[in-house]
């Protein structure tokens, strides 16, 4: 474990898996909503246009960091699984972060400044959002050790960098509201599922929330058969939605459409790979033999 209580601030400056979804209880069900209120459908258009997008001015310094981030978010949805977190809680987490980065950047030499600012970000989520925050010391950061006056100073130059602008709607909120709007028959720990995995994929702060949202209740339906057409046509719906936010939605889809065949390809492998397992402890005489550690 190292120490780095005697860096300054100021140096930092240039799987998911089945588990998650426990929190929904009918997770293995269609969810076939009812048309929402009035009152609700307004309260969701008002959030809609409230809706900013923090354009990213140093997107460079994002871009360079992409390796790292995509390892900041494995390790926020890890911690959000250890500690119980709601899913939001790790979206706006990650929010936070590439906010940080589409304003400063940090060393990208030292693998633990982009891991304190993780800690710092789900930390200030998680006294957002839970009911109960760990206390720092419980965010164990494996190779690293931080006091807690650092990890402090890092949430204090968050909220800063900021501009202690904490407020954060999330794509989560719109789930049912977009199921009413579609008609969708879909799969809510599905669409939950694509919305985390899209995390690692694109910067959170240029995408709208109830972009990601309507894309992953599109791509989390039954009807995997959609043509573009038949899309728009849904995107259209939206009140107050024009040409751009059917194009992101149309790109969000096609990604989200992207990582979902890639995840079946990787169940797939490793349904095989357990299968040829179990072929080989049933005696088949072509399996080869298990590898042994070298004397």
């Amino acid at each position: 474990m190292e120490e780095y209580s005697q860096h300054s601030l100021s140096t930092l400056l240039c799987g998911e898996d089945e588990s998650c979804f426990n929190h929904f209880q009918d997770e293995c069900l269609n969810f076939n909503f009812s048309p929402i209120s009035d009152f609700d459908s307004e309260y969701i258009r008002m959030l809609i246009r409230k809706e900013t997008i923090f354009q990213s001015k140093c997107s460079v310094q994002i871009e360079g960091s992409w390796r790292k981030r995509r390892d900041a978010v494995n390790w926020i949805l890890d911690r959000r699984l250890h500690f119980g977190f709601h899913c939001r809680t790790a979206y706006i987490s990650l929010f936070y972060l590439d906010r940080f980065l589409s304003r400063r950047s940090i060393d990208k030499e030292e693998s633990w400044a982009m891991r304190l600012l993780s800690i710092a970000c789900l930390s200030l989520a998680a006294k957002m959002e839970e009911n109960e925050a760990p206390s720092l010391f419980e965010y164990d950061a494996e190779e690293y050790s931080f006091h807690g006056d650092v990890i402090q100073r890092m949430e204090l130059l968050v909220l800063n960098t900021l501009e202690w602008k904490m407020s954060c709607i999330t794509p989560f909120t719109y789930l049912n509201y977009f199921a009413s709007l579609f008609c969708s028959e879909f799969r809510l720990n599905r669409a939950v599922e694509l919305i985390l995995a899209i995390m690692a994929e694109i910067n959170v702060t240029d995408h709208r929330p109830s972009v990601v949202a309507a894309a992953a209740v599109l791509a989390a339906g039954r009807d995997q058969n959609l043509t573009n057409n038949m899309l728009e046509m849904k995107i259209d719906d939206v009140p107050s939605w024009g040409p751009v936010e059917r194009e992101q939605t149309l790109f969000c889809y096609s990604l989200l459409q992207e990582i979902g065949r890639s995840k079946s390809n990787d169940d797939w492998m490793k349904s095989s790979s357990r299968k040829r397992r179990l072929e080989c402890i049933d005696g088949d005489q072509d399996c080869p033999p298990p590898k042994t550690p070298k004397q």
